[in-house]
């Protein structure tokens, strides 16, 4: 996918997780939270998993991921959370979870356990918020119509 540089997510949901969990794309829904350990996305970063987590909706709670791995995932419009005190063992599949990335807390109700994460910053808020680099880059250019330019346009 990377190779081919498939950006299509109707093709890229259902490789996403394929080969660590099969079933993921038949139990996934809009606003599920991804849980997981130390280095989360790491190795090269290639978007094409973030492409697939933000036509769902997903967002990421971690241990740890690498530094071009988050910003890779910010700019696709997926919200991250990263902290040493977020550990997978506190969670389990189907537990109701809130998460506020602003704040850097992740309460899971079902097992009644609080955690602190690193907050993202107000500045990755709104480039999540506004659907990734590429939404904030529209929402300018809607505010500044004199620099939409044919050649410059933003789909």
């Amino acid at each position: 996918m990377a190779i081919r540089r498939v950006d299509d997510p109707a093709i890229l949901i259902p490789e996403l997780f394929r080969q660590i969990d099969p079933g993921f794309q038949d139990r996934v829904q809009p606003g599920d939270i991804i849980v997981a350990g130390r280095n989360f996305c790491c190795g090269k970063p290639h978007l094409q998993g973030f492409i697939a987590m933000a036509s769902l909706g997903l967002s990421v709670v971690c241990t740890s991921m690498p530094y071009k791995a988050m910003r890779g995932a910010v700019s696709k419009g997926v919200p991250v959370m990263t902290g040493s005190d977020i550990q997978p063992s506190a969670f389990r599949t189907g537990d109701e979870v809130q998460v506020d990335y602003t704040a850097g807390t992740v309460r899971n109700v079902s097992q009644t356990v609080s955690l602190t994460g690193q907050p993202l910053s107000t500045t990755l808020v709104d480039i999540v918020a506004a659907g990734g680099t590429r939404g904030q880059l529209k929402a300018w250019l809607q505010g500044h119509p004199i620099m939409a330019t044919e050649r410059g346009r933003v789909d």
